[in-house]
């Protein structure tokens, strides 16, 4: 791996998780909206280790703790994948927030088409209880664009001699 694929793999990983915990607020706030607790997010994400079993009342704060961590641990992962997949672009694309945004927008659908169409359709069905449409907003709103435009921040930090 060279030191500019892998230092773009950590960058990504970075802004993935602040776009994780972006993506978690408005999680919850929809959760809030539809009439739900705000745990119930960390309960559908916990439910990928624990099974039904995370939405056990005897289960709460097990529940959000991991679903916390998985919550996180995939954001990061999605934020290193990220940033490995745009390594190969320009200089001028890696810097550019219009760009960035437009490759993270796209990057946040492809995480909703492959987790929760694909995935979630096969072996998560709970997590289909909500509008498609609403989902797919959100991931590429709140986790895609964020991260391509933190990804974008970082790199204009990083000197030009450094990023080939």
């Amino acid at each position: 791996m060279t030191a500019a694929l892998n230092r773009r793999g950590k960058e990504g990983a970075a802004a993935g998780l602040v776009a994780g915990v972006l993506f978690a607020i408005a999680q919850v706030l929809l959760a809030a909206v539809a009439g739900r607790p705000p745990t119930f997010v960390f309960r559908l994400v916990a439910s990928v280790l624990l099974g039904r079993a995370a939405f056990d009342t005897t289960t709460l704060s097990g529940a959000i703790v991991v679903g916390t961590v998985v919550h996180l641990a995939l954001s990061a992962f999605y934020g290193f994948v990220y940033g490995s997949l745009t390594a190969g672009l320009s200089d001028a694309t890696q810097i550019s927030s219009s760009r960035q945004a437009a490759l993270g927008l796209g990057f946040g659908a492809l995480v909703w088409l492959l987790n929760l169409e694909g995935i979630a359709r096969l072996a998560y069905p709970w997590f289909l209880g909500t509008p498609q449409l609403v989902e797919l907003a959100l991931h590429a709103a709140f986790f895609g664009l964020p991260l391509g435009l933190l990804y974008a921040s970082a790199e204009r930090r990083v000197p030009a001699a450094l990023r080939t």
